[in-house]
């Protein structure tokens, strides 16, 4: 046999083989980081997505607790019953907090929110220094612990709809003063114009020594008209709250005026003070806002009412704009919680409506019925009001008198510069 070897020698495909070899490797390790560069691409994007779905969920809660706060405060619900009312507790705690979906196409994800109004949490002291805070002298600002219900932090949190990510949020919510001081008018009626809108007008003031400061004349024309104060050489605190606001004007009172004595020393007539005041300027002396301010407060919690409209059953800042008649029925604010009605036109009283709170009327106040009043009447208008009904005004200062005030929808406010998240 014949063995053919010529062709052997000049071959050379070893080292093509070793090169694609070494090629094919590289391939492979670059399809390998490539797909991890892919796989950690993916992950980061999964991360942020879901981190997303956590800010989201936690933005809409905190959207959520700010709206339920400016609608009535921290104290809108009987915990033991969960009927509207209150009861001095916080409604959403970080033990009860308000819990929610939120559902886009397939994905759902988780919110809550929750208050804390007691002492030493972040909102210590953040005020605009007006005021002092710290009613009960421990060295915060937020009086009495867990009483404070105009006031607190809320911590608002989200989750993604697979639960691996979790966004918190922080907030300060607190009030703006509506009036100069933090305090109402110091007394029963105040007026740019004369007396004359009393009638037989009876005015109890247990609480100041002044019952009517009016730019005018004083006009006493009705039989029965007359103002009490409190008995001389003693105080407020002698007597209840009950007894201090009480419309009986027999009890803890003694007479000073009426047509038959004249006016006595409650009765401020013919300040120039008040009479030479514009519109706005006499707006000023008692509110912190300009009109503009506190007409858009009053609408932004949906408490701007057209002439017309009724506001009855309403409690807090309501603005009417327009002339407004209240009749025998209709109750505005509460002992718990007065109103600031502020009547941008004539304001007339009928029947046995009853006011607890201020009363700021731009134009002429009527009053033709029995109606009462606890609380302040202010009239802008520099004409004469009138009316010969029977008007039972008691005054019932707006201030807290060192209790926890109470928290008048309109006035919430966001504290600037407390916005946190993690």
């Amino acid at each position: 046999m014949k063995t053919i070897t010529r062709g052997f020698k000049n071959q050379k495909g070893a080292a093509s083989l070793l090169t694609a070899l070494v090629l094919l490797i590289c391939i492979t390790l670059v399809i390998l980081l490539t797909s991890k560069t892919v796989l950690v691409e993916t992950q980061i994007t999964a991360d942020n997505y879901r981190t997303s779905q956590a800010t989201a969920a936690a933005s809409a809660a905190m959207n959520r607790a700010e709206a339920y706060f400016m609608a009535g405060g921290l104290d809108q619900i009987d915990s033991a019953t969960g009927a509207a009312g209150t009861d001095g507790v916080v409604d959403y705690r970080s033990d009860a907090p308000f819990s929610f979906n939120l559902t886009a196409g397939t994905q759902t994800t988780a919110a809550q929110f929750y208050f804390d109004n007691t002492d030493d949490n972040a909102c210590d002291c953040q005020d605009d220094g007006t005021k002092d805070l710290d009613d009960d002298g421990d060295g915060d600002c937020m009086g009495t612990e867990g009483k404070n219900m105009t006031r607190a932090l809320v911590t608002a949190q989200g989750w993604s709809d697979d639960n691996t990510a979790v966004r918190t949020i922080t907030q300060c919510l607190g009030t703006f003063d509506l009036f100069d001081g933090g305090d109402g008018p110091k007394q029963p009626f105040v007026s740019r114009a004369s007396v004359g809108v009393f009638g037989n007008a009876t005015i109890i003031n247990r609480y100041t020594n002044s019952s009517v400061w009016t730019g005018g004349a004083n006009d006493i024309s009705g039989a029965a008209f007359a103002t009490y104060l409190r008995p001389s050489g003693t105080e407020t605190s002698d007597y209840t709250k009950d007894e201090l606001n009480s419309e009986d004007e027999t009890a803890n009172t003694q007479l000073v005026s009426n047509r038959n004595a004249g006016a006595g020393i409650d009765i401020i007539t013919n300040d120039a003070t008040l009479a030479s005041k514009t519109a706005d300027e006499f707006f000023d002396m008692f509110f912190s806002k300009t009109k503009t301010q506190v007409m858009n407060a009053a609408d932004s919690v949906d408490q701007k009412l057209a002439a017309g409209q009724s506001p009855n059953g309403m409690t807090g800042l309501i603005w009417v704009e327009g002339n407004l008649t209240l009749n025998a029925n209709d109750v505005v604010g509460s002992p718990a919680i007065p109103a600031i009605l502020i009547v941008n036109g004539n304001l007339t009283l009928n029947g046995g409506a009853i006011v607890d709170g201020v009363i700021y009327v731009t134009g002429a106040l009527q009053i033709t019925g029995s109606p009462i009043i606890r609380g302040s009447i202010i009239g802008e208008s520099n004409s004469a009001s009138g009316g010969g009904g029977t008007l039972t005004l008691v005054y019932v200062p707006l201030s807290g008198d060192g209790e926890s005030p109470a928290f008048i929808p309109g006035t919430g406010a966001i504290i600037a510069g407390s916005w946190k998240d993690w």
